[in-house]
């Protein structure tokens, strides 16, 4: 679920803003909290509490979870 969020409108590399920072909470264990990318949604489609799923990218040898809104 997301707890909270904000939007960078900041280009750190070419074509990355804006993008949402989430801290989502896992409903696996109450008050565990990643902060993390949210990815494939609108901006006006983000709300708190928006139910979120999980996935990985792989930025070199390491990979990344990053959330999606839940296909319910």
């Amino acid at each position: 679920m997301l707890h909270s969020f904000t939007v960078n409108h900041q280009p750190w590399a070419p074509d990355s803003a804006p993008y949402v920072i989430g801290l989502v909470e896992l409903v696996e264990q109450e008050g565990l909290r990643l902060t993390t990318n949210l990815i494939d949604c609108e901006l006006d489609e983000i709300e708190i509490g928006l139910s979120v799923q999980v996935g990985f990218v792989q930025r070199e040898d390491v990979w990344l979870p990053i959330f999606r809104p839940s296909i319910d």
